[in-house]
């Protein structure tokens, strides 16, 4: 456990002259476990950004089978309630609150009301609408997903060198708040 000696984490989130806040927060799942990381982009006046990870959260995926689908909305609750701690825990002005993932299917699911799906999927709908009221839920591509290294599973060797865990996707730092062209689904 040497290499965990090596992990080095910046308590201090933000910069000297910023000009708004962001929570960026990522779920993922895959058959052995899902979770969740959030990010908090830190803009200056010349639009560039800081960002440090906050929290993460993750959890070994039950042992009855379940679906992807499933496990990545199971994930996607996991984030949310994540998401309610940190925004009740940071005395900061947050702007905006943008959250990513890499299921289409959980997407769909968190756009529709949750009257008209099945009743498993309909408590965690509502759930999450409920917790990330105001926010954005966008599609991320897998590769930019950082917790995918979570649901995936990953050596303690390799976390010290692990950019995409400590900073995010690249597009975090180059100000921008979301990976994709596409629209943002509001979770109003």
């Amino acid at each position: 456990m040497k290499c965990i000696e090596k992990v080095k984490i910046t308590r201090f989130i933000l910069t000297d002259t910023w000009l708004r806040i962001v929570l960026q927060g990522f779920a993922d799942a895959s058959e052995a476990a899902y979770g969740a990381v959030v990010y908090l982009q830190c803009f200056h006046q010349n639009n560039s950004a800081k960002v440090n990870i906050l929290a993460s959260k993750s959890r070994v995926a039950p042992i009855r089978v379940i679906s992807i689908p499933r496990l990545e909305l199971y994930a996607c609750v996991l984030l949310a309630q994540l998401v309610q701690k940190i925004r009740s825990s940071l005395k900061l002005e947050i702007s905006d609150i943008v959250l990513h993932t890499d299921s289409t299917i959980a997407l769909a699911w968190l756009n529709t009301p949750a009257n008209h799906m099945k009743p498993f999927i309909a408590n965690c709908v509502s759930k999450v609408q409920r917790l990330t009221e105001n926010c954005c839920w966008n599609h991320v591509s897998s590769h930019l997903n950082p917790t995918d290294l979570v649901s995936r599973g990953l050596s303690p060797r390799d976390l010290p060198e692990l950019k995409l865990w400590w900073n995010g996707p690249s597009f975090l730092e180059r100000g921008e708040l979301s990976s994709g062209p596409g629209p943002p689904l509001m979770n109003e």
